[in-house]
């Protein structure tokens, strides 16, 4: 009797231990959301009260410091919601720059983060409280990105340190407090579930009968490339290259080259999603003034330790002198990385096992982006096509971010076994060493990075917006010879008539015109291809000023309705179509595993039987061949 008793004891706290089983996990679950939203909390809104303000109560007033790249955001963020509340999916012109002339500032610089923006803002009414959510949201979707990769990589624990370092670290609060680079923000979101997918996809063999993962895995590496591009193209460029080499060294280590094709397929899907912004952009970039980055940004001029950019480089001296420091401190902890888990792998084989091939991966990745950022480069980096496009060298602090970030969950890893292994000499060093990256980033961060911004001036917008980047090749150079007292639309001739505009969206105008003889109604509106203009319901030619580079219509004697509309091209015309068309395939792609598993459930359910079992044998195998060698996702 006291033996069954025991026994149903023991089966009712195990039945008591199941019911809580899910419960804690829920639990633990919740805790690792609100760490993630408290920790980017803690990285973001301090940043939306600090700067001198001139109002004497505007300690908890919400502002920030004055960044270098947020005046154009600030103007374009607003510009680009006025396009979509007109009725434009995707505004291309901006009409209120460079003194009401416009630009065709969104087909050349990617909008991804103005989508963003004017969701937020069609919410708060309020751009400065847009600011600070979508920062925030930006911050959040990182820090959650990166620990979905690193817990399938690493594990929960170590996950959570990689989720703090990455948050924390100097480069990721830099693009914020310093340099106001929301459009970049945006790629730490992108770049590790990259690697998450892209090493889903190298491990095809082991999911030949799993052809939900299979295309699951494609879609999401193509809906993020896809996404990667819409955000900011030179990051995703330079992260390409390191990507690129990545899955090249895993496809060598696994003898996997089917891999390589998938990954390639679910890139060039990525593009096509892109390609109604991106390759317009491409083909049509000889309609602006391109040379004016090239010149003002000289790629390699660009290097760590070089920042040859300025004839007053004493403006961005202490930048730069933050930015070599940046890059002095992460390449430490790359080829700190190397030499203890790598290099002295013999001796802690039994620890750092299960991380052998990824840290490896993660150092090559870091180490080619800290070499590409040197002057030491040069020769190589020149014989990469269309380099320029990454602008500057240390974007690529991104990436050697994301690998230290990464090192600090190895390290948090190799620690937690060797507790399992009660080696306490290697405990404390891997715990110290994790420690000192989280600890020593946001204390870099904190000290170097957050603090001075406390004593910049308040963000005020600027009187004017001027875009030098996109102004059409037919127009002035220097927006400022432009000038700021013309009508939005006149005749040639003074006395002549009148002119009403009845209507003046950025992308549609509408005037009405009466002229006593025959004239010219002059348009503050640069030529650029894609206007169309309309007299009467008639389609007319434009003539472009050659003095402005604005839109001249001829107009006979008497009352004429004009219109403007600003259309697709060929080129964009094409390029919608083919980005529709990758949409259309990527949804076909998604989808059709579960419809052939709900078909293929309606014919016959029996006949899955013998296929499910056949799967769960490989995964079984494929979990104890985790085990055993190390998780080589």
């Amino acid at each position: 009797m006291k033996k069954k008793r025991k026994t149903q004891t023991t089966k009712s706290t195990a039945d008591a231990g199941a019911k809580l089983g899910p419960a804690n996990e829920r639990r633990t679950k919740l805790l690792i959301v609100l760490l993630c939203i408290g920790l980017s909390a803690l990285a973001v809104v301090p940043f939306f009260f600090m700067g001198r303000s001139r109002r004497i109560d505007a300690v908890l007033e919400l502002r920030m410091p004055t960044t270098h790249d947020m005046f154009l955001h600030y103007d374009q963020m607003r510009s680009f919601y006025k396009g979509l509340s007109a009725g434009d999916l995707y505004p291309r012109w901006e009409e209120d720059t460079n003194r009401g002339f416009g630009a065709p500032t969104m087909s050349y610089y990617p909008p991804g983060i103005y989508y963003v923006t004017s969701a937020f803002y069609a919410v708060t009414r309020d751009w400065l409280r847009t600011l600070l959510d979508a920062h925030l949201l930006i911050m959040i979707a990182a820090a959650g990105a990166v620990y979905i990769y690193a817990k399938r990589a690493m594990g929960r624990a170590p996950a959570i340190a990689v989720m703090a370092a990455y948050i924390f670290l100097p480069y990721h609060t830099l693009d914020m407090y310093h340099r106001g680079a929301m459009a970049e923000l945006l790629v730490f979101v992108w770049m590790p579930l990259m690697l998450l997918f892209g090493e889903e996809l190298m491990k095809v063999p082991s999911l030949a009968t799993r052809e939900k993962s299979l295309v699951l895995s494609i879609a999401g590496l193509a809906a993020i490339y896809g996404a990667f591009l819409w955000s900011h193209p030179p990051t995703a460029y330079q992260f390409t290259l390191g990507f690129g080499v990545y899955v090249l060294v895993l496809a060598v280590w696994r003898r996997e080259w089917k891999g390589l094709v998938t990954v390639g397929l679910a890139m060039t899907l990525g593009i096509g999603l892109a390609a109604v912004y991106l390759l317009p952009a491409a083909i049509e970039q000889n309609l602006i003034h391109r040379e004016y980055i090239a010149e003002t940004w000289p790629y390699h001029k660009t290097y760590i330790f070089v920042h040859d950019l300025y004839k007053n480089s004493d403006v961005h001296r202490g930048f730069f002198k933050l930015l070599d420091a940046v890059w002095i401190t992460g390449t430490a902890v790359i080829a700190l990385g190397a030499i203890i888990l790598l290099g002295l792998k013999r001796q802690l084989l039994s620890v750092a096992q299960s991380l052998n091939q990824r840290v490896t991966l993660w150092i090559i990745l870091g180490a080619l982006a800290s070499f590409m950022m040197t002057s030491a480069s040069m020769p190589i980096g020149k014989l990469i096509p269309r380099i320029e496009i990454g602008v500057f060298t240390w974007r690529m602090l991104s990436i050697t971010t994301l690998v230290v970030a990464l090192l600090a969950g190895a390290f948090a890893k190799a620690a937690i076994e060797s507790a399992a292994r009660r080696s306490r000499s290697n405990l404390l060093l891997f715990a110290a060493l994790s420690a000192l990256i989280i600890i020593g980033g946001a204390g870099f961060s904190a000290i170097a990075v957050a603090r001075p911004m406390g004593d910049a001036a308040a963000f005020e917008p600027e009187p004017e917006h001027l875009n030098w980047a996109t102004i059409p090749s037919s127009a002035p150079a220097n927006p400022t010879e432009l000038p700021d007292d013309v009508p939005p639309a006149e005749l040639a001739t003074e006395e002549n008539g009148e002119v009403v505009v009845e209507e003046w969206k950025p992308q549609h105008r509408v005037m009405r015109a009466s002229l006593k003889t025959d004239d010219e109604l002059w348009i503050r509106t640069f030529n650029f291809p894609g206007w169309v203009a309309a007299v009467d319901g008639q389609e007319v030619p434009i003539k472009g000023s050659e003095e402005l580079g604005s839109i001249e219509i001829k107009l006979g004697a008497g009352t004429h309705r004009v219109t403007l509309d600003f259309v697709e091209t060929k080129a964009r015309r094409t390029f919608r179509i083919v980005s529709l068309c990758s949409l259309a395939a990527l949804i076909a792609l998604a989808a059709m595993p579960f419809v052939r598993r709900k078909s293929g459930s309606r014919a016959d359910p029996a006949s899955d039987e013998a296929p499910a079992r056949q799967i769960a044998k490989s995964e079984v195998k494929a979990v104890a061949g985790d085990a055993s060698t190390g998780s080589k996702v």
